[in-house]
């Protein structure tokens, strides 16, 4: 039986038409509710159960920010040759020492947030949009 259209006038035929139509109904809200939002229904279940989702999004980011850093680092070094410039072997030690410090730091940090947002955005879908952003001081027991 085609539950996409259903006839209000069948409401008046037989004894019975009212209950019918409101069979119809029923069916045919729930045939439209598992076409178009129970596969999305799932889609977020199947997001907020990824174990492994916020370990990726903190290795993306992580990955992000070291390239960030590099291209950076590329652009000081074509600026100081365009300049003319060049480094002693211990400003250019230093320097590098000084870049893979904040290098290392932003990239535990871009990681350390993406993975938080991730559990955030987990927690958010299980609990219907109350997220761990949203509890005070932010107490997160993972």
């Amino acid at each position: 039986m085609n539950y996409q259209f259903v006839d209000p006038s069948d409401a008046f035929s037989g004894d019975q038409g009212a209950s019918t139509l409101l069979g119809k109904l029923n069916r045919a809200q729930w045939t439209d509710w598992k076409n178009r939002f129970a596969p999305k229904v799932d889609q977020l279940a199947d997001m907020a159960t990824d174990s492994s989702a916020p370990w990726d999004a903190a290795e993306q980011a992580s990955s992000a920010m070291g390239l960030s850093f590099d291209s950076a680092q590329q652009a000081a070094a074509q600026q100081r040759e365009a300049y003319g410039l060049s480094q002693n072997p211990q400003q250019a030690a230093s320097q590098n020492r000084a870049h893979n410090i904040n290098r290392s730091a932003a990239m535990a940090s871009a990681g350390n947030e993406a993975r938080i947002s991730a559990l955030d955005r987990q927690q958010a879908i299980l609990a219907g949009g109350m997220g761990l952003s949203n509890i005070p001081d932010k107490v997160m027991n993972q």
